[in-house]
């Protein structure tokens, strides 16, 4: 079990590291939405890691599993609006962007206590992978290259970690459990939001 604490360090690492490269810039309230974006990736997979290297698998699973699809929602939405909002430089109020910063993660935790709901949430990730891919295009149309390559890197490869690997992380592939792939993926994927969106402030 200890290789899987491992790796689902591996991601929060990834997100701390992701959350470091914006640290001078963690005044700006579209650039907090990304750093809370990562920290709760961070956390749902600091709870996996406890999770399996306290040997309580079955005992935490239930606390793993509503953190990752608390996170996966939420999330990569206010990354993606984070991206949005900055990409096309809209001015907001401080304190709306702080309502919506805090007021999106409500919004999925409440959503999320209601019965029969399960497909609203899932269909959120993918809302946010669409979102954030238009952004990345956008800045590639707007003659920022660099930026929005590494933002659709970023994008592409979490959306393919989802779809090749999410469903079958129990499986194996060239002899390596999928849920090691997966969680190297989510890691590397964290690094490039931190080195994206520092990219996007220095332009």
């Amino acid at each position: 079990m200890i290789a899987f604490a491992l790796t689902d360090a591996l991601v929060t690492v990834g997100a701390i590291l992701g959350i470091y490269l914006l640290w001078p810039h963690r005044r700006d309230g579209k650039v907090r939405m990304i750093r809370l974006g990562l920290g709760l990736m961070g956390i749902a997979a600091l709870i996996g890691a406890v999770r399996f290297a306290s040997g309580q698998v079955n005992e935490l699973e239930w606390a793993h599993s509503l953190a990752s699809t608390f996170a996966a929602a939420a999330g990569l939405l206010l990354i993606s609006v984070g991206l949005i909002l900055k990409a096309n430089a809209v001015k907001l109020d401080s304190g709306i962007t702080r309502y919506v910063r805090y007021g999106l993660p409500a919004l999925v935790a409440f959503v999320m206590f209601f019965p029969g709901t399960g497909p609203v949430i899932s269909a959120l990730p993918l809302l946010g992978l669409a979102l954030g891919a238009t952004a990345s295009v956008m800045l590639i149309l707007k003659g920022k290259q660099s930026t929005g390559l590494v933002w659709l890197a970023s994008f592409a490869l979490i959306g393919l970690a989802s779809v090749l690997i999410g469903d079958s992380r129990s499986e194996s592939t060239f002899g390596i459990t999928n849920w090691h792939l997966y969680h190297a993926m989510l890691g590397i994927w964290a690094v490039l939001v931190g080195e994206a969106t520092k990219r996007l402030m220095a332009r």
